[in-house]
Order: C-alpha cells, then sequence, then structure tokens
C-alpha cells in the first residue's frame, strides 16, 4: 500500500459466527511477530495440524513455525478444534477473481472505452461514471455494487482464499463520487473494505453507502443494513456505525460519532401517473434537511439509474421520460452531507401532449368576414387536436367544439357578432386529449356595408348604406380608390348622411363599423360614383356658346 492511502485495518463484521467453524475477520492485536498489514481469521476443524494448513492455505508451506509463533500454539500436531488462527493476507494462497457489469445507465467507461453490460472486468480496472452515468457490478463473492454519478472507482483488489471455502478479499478505492454497496450475507469469510483517500469501510453481510468529495476531502458512510466498521489513519480502532446511522470522516480526523440518518420524505404528494410534459414530483419538507437526492430507475433495485438529483428544495424537475413504469427514490441530506432513509414510490409515466401555444386569433383580435381563422404550434405526441369556442363567459357550455382535426390550422365558424374565446388541446394516439391551452378571447365583427348608390340632388349629397339602427360608423369620401386624397372623414350615429353637393368629379365612398368602445372595424368595399355638372351651368354654358351665332 502507498503512503496516500490510510494504514489499512479489518474488523468482526456484525453477526459473525465466532461459534462456527468458519473464519471470519477480526481486528487483532497488534505483534511484531506478525509485521503490519490485515489478517484472515482461520478456524480449525477436526484433525487439523498447522503442517497441513501450511501445505493448504500458505504460499510457502514451510512458514508454518512463524505461523505457530504468531497464534502462540504449543503443540502443532494438537490444535483444538475451533480455535481462531490469524495469518496474514500476504501468507496466503490466492486466486485473481472478475467482476461483472450488471448495468450500466447514461456515460460509464473504463480506460477510455465505454462500459457494457456482460463486460468482464478484472483486478485493478478503474471505472468512471459521467455526471449522467450510473453503473452496477456484480462481486464474484456475490456483492453488489452500483457507482452513481461523477464517480471513481478502483477495483484494486479481488481474490479469493485458496483452500477456504467460500473466502475472499475485496478492496475497492473510492477516489470521488458515490457507491451503494450490498455485501453478500451469506456465510462467506474474509474482508469487503471500501477505500477513500480519508477513510475506511470495513464490513460483512451488510448494506451501506459510502461518498467521498475530491473538492471539501471528507467522505461519508450511511449504515442501511447490519453494521459497518469506520476508521481512518487518525484512529487506532474504528467506530462502528449501525443500520440507520452514519458517520463524516475529514482528512486527518476521526470519524465522527455515529448520528442518526434522516427519515425517509413523504411521497403521497406525488402522483402516481405522469402525464404532464415535464415530470415534477415533491414531497413534504424533512426537518432538518439541507438538500434532498432523488433517483429515478426502471427497477426497485436501482442498479440503473435513469435520474440522479440533488436539490435543495423538495421538489424536482426531469424531462423526456418515455411512457412506461419507473421507481422514485428519494431520501434527505443533512448538514454533514449524511443522506438518510430512502422513501420509495413506483410510478407511472403517461405522457398526454403538452398544451398547444395558440397563434392566431390573437388576444384581442376583431375579425370580420364570413370564416374565422384558427392556428397554434404543433406539439409532440399529438396525432390530433381538438377545438373549441365559447362565448365570453366560459367552456360550461361551449358554442363549437369541433372534430378532431389533422392540422394545427382550421379556417370556419360562421359566428354572430360579439365577443368569443378560444382554446386548443393535443390527442394522443390513443384518444386521449392533453391540457388545454390558455383560452384567447376575440372579437367578431358583423361585414362592414356597402354603400348604396349615391342620391345626388341640387343642392345636397345623400350617403347611405344598410345597417341596423343605434350603430355607429365611419366614412371617409375620397377623389382616388386609394383613399389618398380623403375629402371627407366623419363619424355617423346612423346609416346614412346627407352633405352639401361637392364640386363635380369622380368619388369614392366606404364605410365601416365602430364598436361601442370606440373601436372601428376594417372598411368594407368601396363605391365610385361621378357627381355630374348641375343642369344649370350646362344650359348657360350652351348659351354662352351660341351667343356669337344670334348676332
Amino acid at each position: 500500500m502507498t503512503a496516500a492511502w490510510p494504514v489499512r485495518w479489518t474488523a468482526v463484521a456484525a453477526g459473525c459466527w465466532a461459534a462456527a467453524l468458519w473464519p471470519c475477520v477480526a481486528f487483532p492485536a497488534p505483534d511484531a511477530g506478525a509485521g503490519s498489514g490485515a489478517e484472515f481469521i482461520y478456524y480449525t476443524r477436526l484433525h487439523d495440524t498447522l503442517i497441513g494448513l501450511g501445505r493448504r492455505l500458505l504460499v510457502e508451506p514451510r512458514r508454518w513455525p512463524a505461523l505457530q509463533s504468531l497464534n502462540r500454539i504449543a503443540n502443532p500436531r494438537r490444535i483444538p478444534q475451533g480455535s481462531a488462527l490469524r495469518i496474514p493476507y500476504d501468507w496466503l494462497k490466492t486466486s485473481a477473481e472478475t467482476a461483472t457489469v450488471a448495468g450500466v445507465g447514461g456515460s460509464v467507461s473504463r480506460a477510455g472505452a465505454a462500459v457494457t453490460v456482460g463486460e468482464s472486468l478484472a483486478q485493478g480496472s478503474v471505472i468512471e461514471t459521467g455526471a449522467d452515468g450510473s453503473v452496477t457490478i456484480d462481486l464474484a463473492d456475490g456483492s453488489v455494487v452500483t457507482l452513481q454519478k461523477s464517480s471513481t472507482l478502483k477495483l484494486d483488489q479481488m481474490i479469493r482464499i485458496d483452500g477456504v471455502d467460500a473466502a475472499h478479499s475485496t478492496q475497492l478505492k473510492l477516489d470521488a463520487g458515490r457507491i451503494d454497496a450490498t455485501v453478500k450475507p451469506h456465510r462467506d469469510v474474509g474482508r469487503f473494505e471500501i477505500i477513500t483517500p480519508v477513510a475506511v469501510s470495513a464490513v460483512r453481510g451488510t448494506g451501506f453507502r459510502d461518498g467521498y468529495s475530491p473538492d471539501t476531502a471528507h467522505a461519508t458512510t450511511e449504515t442501511l443494513e447490519g453494521a459497518v466498521n469506520v476508521g481512518s489513519a487518525a484512529v487506532a480502532t474504528p467506530v462502528s456505525v449501525s443500520a440507520g446511522f452514519g458517520t463524516r470522516i475529514e482528512q486527518g480526523g476521526a470519524p465522527l460519532p455515529p448520528v442518526a440518518l434522516l427519515p425517509p420524505p413523504d411521497l403521497s404528494h406525488t402522483g402516481a401517473v405522469l402525464s404532464a410534459a415535464d415530470v415534477q414530483f415533491t414531497w413534504t419538507a424533512v426537518p432538518g434537511a439541507a438538500a434532498y437526492r432523488a433517483q429515478l430507475a426502471d427497477a426497485r433495485d436501482f442498479h440503473v439509474l435513469r435520474a440522479d438529483l440533488v436539490v435543495s428544495a423538495p421538489v424536482a424537475l426531469t424531462a423526456d421520460l418515455p411512457d412506461g413504469s419507473y421507481w422514485l427514490r428519494v431520501r434527505s441530506i443533512d448538514a454533514l452531507g449524511l443522506e438518510g432513509s430512502d422513501a420509495l414510490l413506483q410510478v407511472t409515466r403517461h405522457r398526454l401532449p403538452a398544451a398547444p401555444a395558440p397563434a392566431l386569433p390573437v388576444e384581442g383580435a376583431r375579425l370580420s368576414g364570413t370564416t374565422t381563422p384558427f392556428t397554434w404550434t404543433a406539439v409532440d405526441a399529438a396525432q390530433r387536436y381538438r377545438l373549441q369556442v365559447a362565448a365570453d363567459g366560459g367552456f360550461d357550455a361551449p358554442l363549437l367544439d369541433l372534430p378532431p382535426l389533422a392540422t394545427a390550422a382550421v379556417a370556419c365558424c360562421e359566428l354572430p357578432p360579439g365577443r368569443y374565446r378560444w382554446r386548443v388541446a393535443g390527442i394522443n394516439a390513443a384518444g386521449e386529449s392533453g391540457p388545454w391551452s390558455p383560452p384567447r378571447s376575440f372579437v367578431r365583427q358583423a361585414d362592414a356595408p356597402q354603400p348604396d348608390a349615391p342620391l345626388i340632388e341640387d343642392r345636397t349629397l345623400r350617403l347611405s348604406w344598410q345597417g341596423p339602427s343605434g350603430q355607429r360608423y365611419h366614412l371617409q369620401l375620397a377623389r382616388d380608390a386609394g383613399f389618398r386624397r380623403v375629402v371627407l372623414d366623419r363619424d355617423v350615429a346612423d346609416a346614412s348622411l346627407t352633405v352639401p353637393r361637392p364640386f363635380p368629379y369622380d368619388y369614392y365612398v366606404r364605410v365601416r363599423l365602430v364598436d361601442a368602445d370606440g373601436t372601428p372595424g376594417a372598411y368594407g368595399p368601396a363605391r365610385a360614383f361621378t357627381v355630374p355638372v348641375p343642369r344649370w351651368v350646362e344650359i348657360v354654358g350652351h348659351t354662352v356658346l351660341l351667343l356669337p351665332l344670334l348676332f
């Protein structure tokens, strides 16, 4: 072991079978004859001798006298059954083992290459997860570890102890990030350690989490089942962390006294069916929580994470989640960075189309004509659309509820003059409607009238058109069809207007409606007419032309 790592040690894991005839890990008292390093504890069986054990277990069988001295055995041929023999790990015969990738989510790599499910991992492999990555690894001893996002793990040692049934030594180095571990709870013996730059967690037959932050140089351990022995280079005796408790270790410091993990959040505010375009999870705030971790996975074992979010408030958002069944896991994080007990909820993603964004008519538009054009933005997952038009009051009894439309536009609906509101919703392939768009209002105006033929009298000009009494209008009279040379521009309170007869010329007249609030509509079609020269002017003119012929 290099100086960069803390002094290694091992501990008796909770629930070891001290009376059984099986080896077990222990933290022995220092012994000058044993040198430094962890020791394997072998519980002797009937007819065991040191010579025979040397042949079966030791790399150098003739080293059995050193084993006799280390364990202070008087007679190497007579060893009481069930005696605990201390054997340094580096004296033992061992065989290298491999691990297998059981699940991959997001970006996961080894030596620059992407990690795949089923891939075999040799001792010494370094696994890295990206900001969206997670990977679950099945170890040869039956343990399972899940490396979460932005983490680096080295499979430092994975060996089987030859000559002893179900005896393994596993050491994993966590350089950054977080790891969840479920250590085989069967009658397996040996050691299982997760080592960070500031601490060592030694377990056998338990479930726990470890984390290490290079930025702050602190490690955390949270025990979920059984017990975990946590130590560092600063302490001679490790701290035992029982289920439901956690501890934190600073660089160069001892583990803090174990503290109770925060209780699971209440997920009753999160619906079991997720239909909105963006998925939102909410829960009740937990007293003492500084943050929360929310994770989403396809299966309850959470071996492959679809989302892994740390949020400061009791709400989390995620998008781009396909339809299907998922598991949600949420836990609180306290001021020490310890993550609490999990709250679990199975949820179903059944996405409905998002609400379309209305385009035309725009809010407050004033329309005329025989039809009304409606347009909106197309949305994903919408195969068709539903359009409703209601009177200004609301949509409890819509005036129009059109059959499903295949496109995001329609021109329809001959509506009488008045104020209306409209909205639209998407319909998916199963015929289910998504949320309605925000309603928009518009005003349907009566068509602007076309002026009747003017009544041209000797001294007056009467302009009239068809329209209800009491309606206000706006009239223009111009000398050109483009109404650039307007000679009369006037509001009118009735459907006619009489003015002094204008000079003889070609004229154009047009009329538009004016609402009660003074808002004018569009002009109707213009009417062309000619004001002729008065009859008396023609007679005078002809007389003037004939005078020379009379004299």
